[in-house]
């Protein structure tokens, strides 16, 4: 697949409608081209943008009372004449029964797609086995996550290239999440305690990469550059590595992971394999228990 090609079904792939064997060639373009990992970002924060713009207009809400008069009518019909339900009953009663049924079952559609966080499906890829630990079940978003994550390490932790400037901690957690405020304490204190001065905290702050946005810890462990991210899972109801273990790593960097609620958590870093997993171990314990906290 080249550019070209990818340009043509971006969208496509965002909607997932794409065949399994059109999403692995999608993937391994991404792997090796910053470019159109850029492009998906960019349609991604597009389609987000005009997602909350249309669900969040006058004219697509359904109205409150109509959906509370529904739900009353089919409890009525349920409850009211037990008969209703028999083949004893009156063909006229089961028929309205049916009716305010279908209503209800309408209205709770038309609500649910309202209230509801709107959830970006995704394909379920092959499982990923590394020696000596367990599968790791990947999916396609995923590792679009894991792609703009290596993008945040090398552009914000390391060069400083950032498509926007970075908004405290402080500010994002009245923005974007309670999670963001004082998340650097959680990941340094578990680790100052076991490594002491070999960890220091370098910086910490929200940033957008690619369209997505990372709360971002970076720190210098062992004379090395170690970044910390947090995003959003785009698949909130699908399956969670929730034990800390290596999901990545090449000639240049490791990368271990592990999600907690409805965050996924990054740690990037070129130390070797067993202590960038060190590192994440180290700190899953407290960061889980932060975000578990902050959501409550």
């Amino acid at each position: 697949m080249n550019c070209k090609d990818f340009k043509e079904i971006a969208d496509s792939y965002l909607s997932d409608e794409l065949l399994v064997e059109s999403n692995h060639d999608v993937l391994r373009h991404l792997e090796s081209c910053p470019e159109c990992r850029a492009e998906l970002g960019a349609r991604r924060e597009l389609r987000e943008r005009l997602r909350f713009a249309v669900k969040n207009l006058e004219s697509s809400r359904i109205d409150a009372g109509f959906a509370m008069r529904a739900k009353s009518e089919l409890r009525r019909q349920a409850f009211s004449n037990s008969s209703a339900w028999s083949f004893m009953g009156s063909k006229s009663i089961l028929a309205g029964a049916f009716a305010a049924l279908l209503v209800a079952v309408m209205a709770g559609i038309l609500v649910q797609n309202q209230e509801a966080p709107d959830v970006v499906k995704t394909i379920d890829l092959p499982v990923n086995v590394r020696p000596n630990e367990q599968p790791i079940y990947e999916q396609a978003s995923y590792i679009a996550a894991r792609h703009d994550a290596i993008d945040d390490h090398e552009n914000c932790a390391l060069t400083h290239n950032l498509e926007e400037n970075p908004i405290s901690l402080d500010k994002a957690s009245l923005i974007y999440g309670k999670a963001n405020k004082n998340i650097d304490t959680a990941v340094m204190k578990p680790l100052r305690e076991t490594f002491g001065d070999k960890t220091k905290l370098v910086m910490a702050h929200f940033c957008l990469i690619n369209g997505r946005y990372f709360t971002h810890v970076v720190l210098e462990h062992q004379g090395k550059t170690v970044s910390v991210l947090l995003t959003k899972r785009e698949d909130v109801e699908g399956p969670k590595n929730s034990d800390a273990a290596t999901c990545h790593a090449d000639e240049n960097l490791r990368i271990a992971c592990f999600e907690s609620s409805d965050y996924s958590v990054f740690i990037i870093s070129n130390l070797n394999e067993a202590e960038n997993l060190t590192v994440a171990r180290t700190i899953s314990p407290s960061v889980k228990k932060h975000i578990e906290q902050a959501g409550v």
